[in-house]
């Protein structure tokens, strides 16, 4: 197939080819010679439908300064990951010297971000978005151009909704849609009132296979029909070292954490150790938010070229593997299926170790990732500059499924997209989100704007009235002439929470006694909106481990009470951590990694802030006040004599503590006895941590409620 390259020299946008020619960027690839050729520059509606590393955020970064030009306005960029906004943030910036401002947010969603108004190109998340249009902040009313990252999004059973509930809104303006893989574009195109471009184009030729035993060797079967032998005691260590022999870097995808990190290390044991990687293993031994076995584990593979990458990482130590990865110093990693989707590490070589994982609410019952998964891992194959191509290999253990998944991952087209706003959470929190963005109005005009969504008109006929009668039941809403929001049901769309989760903490709290910290923690991990844990490790002596009464009843279902233990797992890891107990120790007593324990604080910051949110408005004044004190210590892990003190930058729980066992126990003491401090911190660290206190002070915010950041 011949695809058309157009020179930028024929571009009718003299500021775009100066930012294009300092890249080095003189013509334009087929993808975004197309939308260009379908009207991208004009302001044209479109779904952009190509793979990854094909130019979709040039595409965008072109869609948007051209929209700017021509109409004003503010343009805002929406992307499903925190990770993705910043890399989109920083991308977006080098378009600053034309006049435009480029701002970004993540967080806050209790907030109208009024501060947004001054800038002309926003940069966030589908969450926060949909927070923000729920606050009405003034500012939004002049954003006419929405481009929508990553909307294949929309088939994800958590995120989906969310992305569903920001398009729907959104397709009401100027729209530019991105995916790397939709394969019913055409009807999603039609949903969103645009055109579609459609390509497979992609800068390195993907080449994929199917390896099997065969023999005392593995044999690969390719695409096109050709086949290749390789030797080893192992499939993926055999193809690995294959890759490598070529001058590749490899990415390793397997199924859970406990595969990734064994065959990370039955890996590193085919390296050497080389001073370059020395150097790496040592950054990560001195990353301060790791848990020291996590440190001490990683740096013994790096120092060999090796490293493993999943969520129960700390941020710190993923940062620094995929920096070594990109550097071309690190050239194996081994990761979770999560590193496809957020981060842009291209390698040589894909190696798929499993098309088949566990299901968790189904015990033993293994079936097989969707296709869109495998496509996400594929794309990663080929580093453009460096590969003339990439090779994408899916392991099998033996011959028997073959056939039939070489045709599914290799041959077919991925799951069309299709709504995941059916489940009555999601539906339900979709009414409210639409009713506390848009206002009061008439069940006919609310359904009418639920026939918007990508849902069937079965299933709103069967999900509409029951969703608008259990909104009413449970007092988010009032209907006379018109459906509206009571006081509760806006501060519960205003605060991002589920209504299931609001339910919960009403119906547990409503006239009942206060009780324990434990109590409190355990009732907003029970929520819809907290985490999951595991719990096959868990003593569940410590269930009867507790001196107070709790506010959710132990239940007989077998699946609540995986729930249960879940949330009470997730209660005493959250009070280990405000009791001050060492960061080691819960990661070790719990068997969890550094990176989950930070998702759970972040969460629960955010569920015990909504608590609190939520008995007040409730004028449950003992409820709220509990939950008030308790929110105050959840985000830094401390006793509540600590709290002043945390609210100094650079000043966590360790270094907290060291002040006040020294008596320097509040933000004027950090003032008055600068040279005690200094003593305490160090000169540099005291110095600073002097002038932070004094600024606090002098604006006299502490104590201020915040917004939260959280992204489930």
């Amino acid at each position: 197939m011949e695809y058309t390259f157009l020179d930028i020299e024929q571009l009718q946008f003299p500021e775009a080819k100066t930012i294009l020619k300092k890249r080095g960027i003189t013509k334009l690839n087929p993808p975004q010679t197309e939308a260009i050729r379908k009207g991208l520059l004009d302001g044209k509606r479109l779904v952009i439908a190509s793979p990854t590393a094909s130019g979709k955020t040039l595409i965008a970064e072109l869609g948007a300064i051209s929209h700017l030009k021509k109409e004003g306005g503010k343009v805002i960029y929406v992307t499903p990951l925190r990770a993705l906004t910043t890399e989109k943030y920083s991308t977006f910036k080098e378009w600053e010297p034309l006049g435009f401002r480029v701002g970004m947010t993540s967080g806050e969603y209790d907030s109208e971000d009024n501060y947004l108004k001054n800038y002309d190109i926003i940069v966030t998340t589908y969450e926060k978005l949909d927070s923000l249009w729920r606050h009405r902040p003034g500012w939004l009313e002049e954003v006419n151009y929405f481009i929508l990252d990553e909307l294949h999004y929309l088939n994800d059973p958590s995120r989906g909704p969310v992305v569903e509930s920001v398009a729907v809104r959104a397709k009401r303006r100027g729209l530019l849609a991105l995916s790397a893989t939709i394969s019913n574009y055409q009807e999603i195109s039609r949903w969103l009132h645009a055109e579609y471009v459609s390509t497979s184009w992609r800068p390195v030729k993907l080449v994929e296979g199917v390896m099997y035993p065969s023999g005392k060797s593995y044999l690969v079967t390719f695409k096109d029909g050709t086949t290749k032998r390789v030797k080893g005691d192992d499939p993926i260590e055999a193809y690995t070292l294959d890759s490598i022999s070529r001058g590749g870097q490899v990415l390793v995808f397997r199924n859970s954490r406990r595969y990734a990190e064994g065959t990370a290390k039955s890996l590193s044991g085919k390296f050497k150790e080389t001073q370059e990687l020395l150097e790496l293993s040592k950054e990560i031994e001195e990353v301060e938010d790791a848990g020291a076995t996590e440190r001490e584990n990683l740096s013994l593979l790096v120092r060999r070229g090796v490293a493993y990458h999943h969520a129960g990482l700390s941020r710190g130590l993923r940062e620094i593997i995929e920096r070594g990865f990109k550097e071309r110093k690190i050239k194996v990693i081994v990761a979770t299926p999560t590193l496809a989707a957020g981060v842009n590490l291209p390698a040589r070589t894909v190696i798929v170790g499993d098309v088949f994982r566990y299901n968790r609410k189904v015990t033993g019952f293994r079936e097989e990732i969707p296709v869109m998964e495998y496509k996400q891992m594929s794309g990663r194959a080929g580093r453009p500059g460096f590969d003339s191509e990439g090779e994408s290999i899916i392991v099998l253990r033996d011959k028997r499924n073959f056939e039939k998944i070489f045709e599914k991952y290799l041959t077919s087209d991925v799951e069309p997209i299709e709504s995941k706003l059916g489940a009555e959470n999601a539906f339900y929190s979709f009414l409210l989100g639409t009713l506390s963005a848009d206002g009061e109005m008439t069940r006919n005009a609310l359904r009418t704007y639920v026939e918007e969504t990508l849902l069937s008109d079965e299933m709103i006929d069967s999900h509409f009235d029951k969703g608008v009668e259990w909104l009413k039941d449970h007092e988010f809403i009032i209907e006379e002439d018109t459906v509206k929001l009571t006081q509760f049901g806006k501060k519960v769309a205003d605060i991002y929470v589920n209504p299931f989760t609001a339910v919960t903490v009403k119906d547990s709290l409503k006239g009942k006694a206060p009780s324990c910290d434990l109590a409190y923690l355990h009732m907003l991990a029970y929520t819809p909106d907290a985490p999951i844990v595991g719990t096959s490790n868990m003593d569940e002596s410590l269930l009867y481990d507790v001196d107070c009464k709790m506010f959710i009843d132990e239940p007989f279902d077998e699946l609540e009470m995986s729930l249960y233990l879940s949330a009470m797992k997730i209660a005493f890891i959250i009070h280990d951590w405000i009791e001050e107990v060492d960061e080691d120790t819960i990661l070790s007593r719990y068997g969890i990694g550094s990176g989950d324990l930070r998702n759970m604080v972040e969460s629960m910051d955010w569920l015990t802030y909504s608590g609190y949110m939520i008995a007040q408005v409730m004028k449950e004044e003992t409820h709220e006040e509990s939950l008030r004190r308790l929110n105050t210590r959840v985000k830094d892990g401390v006793k509540e004599e600590l709290v002043e003190l945390v609210q100094i930058p650079g000043i966590g729980r360790k270094r907290a503590r060291q002040l006040w066992n020294e008596d320097i126990r509040s933000l004027a003491d950090v003032v008055m006895e600068p040279e005690k401090v200094k003593r305490i911190l160090g000169e540099k660290l005291g110095e600073r941590t002097v002038h932070e206190a004094a600024r606090i002070l002098g604006k006299g915010n502490h104590g201020e409620e915040r917004g939260y950041d959280y992204i489930p």
